[in-house]
């Protein structure tokens, strides 16, 4: 079965401290099957028999979109129930719209789960860092995680991403104010643009280290 995802991809030098932090994780509690590479979730993973009028929408929503949508970033969290660990993501009222009119907008011909229907307000914006940890180690995270610096966040293009089999199906840049193609998306020179738009140097263009 073919499975969507919608999603934020984290850039710059976020990305780069949550990819060391997890990868930190991996190494010390050695689980790395368990740990994720982490993004913000809009909706799903869900599927639906319709692929073009999911496509059809998501640009329809993305291009109205009234404002850039926007976040900051806080602790750490954890949900015990799937004995998962994130990073709290603070979002603006754009972006708290945005998704719910995503999931509003969908829901009639996707699989949506319970949580991607939450309200606007009670939705948990998170970037998970791992999750379906064993009971001990979760503790052990948890514990971990008494001492660790918060992620210092930097500004940095905002896109949101629909992914099919995770792998891009198409990306909305809404610094460009327009839809990418997954070759578009993975572009540096795409990249180099909204960098030069926003006026950040180049430590701020590569994910990686």
């Amino acid at each position: 079965m073919t499975r969507y995802l919608l999603d934020i991809r984290l850039m710059g030098s976020v990305n780069r401290q949550i990819r060391r932090l997890s990868d930190q994780l991996a190494e010390k509690f050695k689980s790395r099957s368990r740990f994720v590479v982490p993004h913000i979730t809009l909706a799903g993973p869900f599927s639906t028999n319709d692929e073009e009028r999911l496509v059809s929408d998501f640009t329809r929503i993305c291009a109205g979109q009234p404002a850039v949508p926007g976040y900051a970033i806080g602790g750490y969290g954890f949900f015990p129930d799937s004995r998962a660990v994130f990073i709290n993501i603070i979002p603006d009222e754009q972006l708290r719209e945005f998704r719910f009119r995503l999931s509003r907008t969908l829901a009639p011909y996707c699989t949506l789960r319970k949580y991607d229907m939450d309200s606007e307000e009670a939705f948990r914006f998170h970037a998970t860092l791992a999750m379906k940890l064993d009971w001990l180690t979760f503790q052990r995270v948890k514990w971990y995680f008494r001492n660790q610096e918060s992620v210092v966040f930097h500004h940095h293009p905002l896109r949101a991403t629909l992914l099919r089999n995770f792998r891009i199906l198409c990306e909305y840049d809404f610094i460009q104010g327009r839809m990418l193609s997954r070759a578009q998306a993975e572009s540096l020179a795409t990249r180099k643009r909204d960098f030069e738009i926003l006026k950040l140097g180049p430590d701020e263009l590569s994910d990686r280290d």
